[in-house]
């Protein structure tokens, strides 16, 4: 028997089944944002749900076509041919992937992309800029976060030295020169031409895709994300992003 033989009528009945399913956590995610659904579309209803769910959002034009085969299936089925189109498994797999992530967001902290604390490249207040911009340079590091006692005070990249530079300040980095010699330039508030972000390590990794495309459309540098408990400043530091881990991953 071939083992690739794709058996039209149980895939056509799962695809139906799944957009079922799929349909009711519409109405219900749509509900719970105050999106009405009485006497609407499920096309409106996703197009609605899309403004405020970054996963439906994320996979919109792919519930659509979907959709599509779904309807023709349930329209132009009879009992001599069955199903008009058969589903690629793939496209049921798809699916219900996408169901199970509406469901269940994937959280940023628990994703493959989030670089850990442990593997983060970090740096003391007191530590040599000479050594950090070496290992920058053969490790193709952008953004290194500066600590002291543990709590972040700033960051290190190729702005600082740009802001040294443009406000002549003098300072003239040697071998044994420190970060702490000018932490003022460090400062997350301090760097002219980039910003930084705080994010909760429960947010989903489409959230995260979208404050990068949000910075990109508005002509804005995000210089990269930390993540803590609840996304504030003054938390411990669980993680970072930039934005080569978000799109180049």
């Amino acid at each position: 028997m071939n083992e690739n033989i794709v058996n039209f009528t149980e895939e056509g009945n799962k695809l139906i089944d799944l957009f079922k399913e799929l349909e009711e956590i519409i109405r219900k995610k749509c509900n719970a944002n105050g999106i009405i659904t009485e006497n609407t579309t499920l096309d409106s209803q996703i197009k609605e749900l899309s403004k405020k769910n970054s996963v439906v959002r994320k996979y919109q034009d792919e519930l659509m076509i979907i959709k599509q085969v779904r309807n023709i299936n349930t329209h132009q089925r009879n009992d001599k041919y069955g199903y008009v189109v058969c589903p690629n498994p793939e496209m049921n797999i798809k699916l219900k992937t996408i169901i199970d992530e509406i469901k269940n967001p994937p959280t940023i902290y628990n994703s493959n992309i989030c670089v850990k604390r442990q593997n983060m490249y970090c740096r003391n207040i007191d530590d040599t800029i000479e050594e950090t911009i070496k290992v920058m340079i053969e490790k193709v590091y952008t953004h290194i976060p500066i600590f002291e006692n543990d709590a972040l005070v700033g960051v290190f990249s190729e702005n600082t030295l740009l802001d040294i530079v443009n406000k002549e300040t003098g300072i003239l980095i040697e071998k044994n020169t420190t970060f702490r010699e000018f932490q003022d330039y460090l400062k997350i508030e301090n760097h002219s031409s980039e910003e930084f972000k705080f994010i909760s390590r429960n947010k989903n990794i489409y959230d995260i895709e979208d404050i990068f495309k949000d910075y990109f459309t508005r002509n804005k540098r995000l210089g990269c994300v930390y993540i803590t408990e609840n996304g504030k400043e003054n938390e411990k530091i669980l993680g970072m992003l930039t934005a080569w881990d978000v799109f180049g991953n």
